[in-house]
């Protein structure tokens, strides 16, 4: 008996431990969040903002937008492929200036598979869809942060997967690309 007490002791414990840091952590994710928040509103540039001026200065079709960070710097990380050029890029821009400060391109070109990417890129292009209209779609309010959007091609069924974080957590959300509705996200 005395070595159950013990055993459901030291459980107890680890939950509670656990319960704490997991805590703790989201309190500093939330706050991490509403700093990077804060440099997004002063510095004028948004997710929306950094996605027209790739667009602007390149051609093709972006599949792939996060808001990232590397050693303490935040930045937006957009990913398009230009079909015409064949090539993906990748582009690093800067949340404080909207400076691109890293910028990688590799061919499309391959013999041996046909990437998930130019598939989706190719129906993009021929529906006239992209990633700011599923933008528009979740009707983003000034109190979010959009952190990540992926376009995703699954039983015939293109959208835009997106994530936000507001003051009410973090937020899933998808848009089909054919119609622009959302389609409902079930909580687990």
């Amino acid at each position: 008996m005395k070595k159950f007490n013990l055993l459901t002791s030291i459980a107890l414990s680890f939950v509670i431990l656990t319960s704490t840091i997991s805590t703790s952590w989201a309190d500093s994710d939330r706050q991490e969040m509403a700093m990077v928040k804060s440099i997004i509103e002063k510095s004028g540039v948004t997710a929306k903002q950094a996605i027209n001026k790739v667009l602007q200065d390149y051609k093709g079709e972006i599949y792939s937008y996060e808001l990232d960070e590397k050693n303490d710097v935040y930045f937006h990380e957009i990913k398009l492929i230009d079909i015409e050029a064949d090539k993906k890029i990748k582009l690093i821009i800067s949340i404080t200036n909207g400076e691109i400060f890293e910028k990688e391109e590799e061919r499309l070109f391959s013999w041996f598979f046909d990437d998930d990417h130019i598939v989706t890129a190719k129906k993009l292009t021929t529906m006239k869809y992209s990633i700011l209209d599923a933008i528009d779609a979740i009707k983003l309010d000034n109190s979010s942060l959009l952190q990540e959007v992926e376009v995703e091609d699954k039983q015939g069924v293109l959208f835009f997967e997106l994530e936000t974080i507001g003051d009410d957590g973090e937020k899933d959300w998808l848009v089909d690309a054919y119609n622009n509705q959302l389609i409902p996200v079930f909580k687990k």
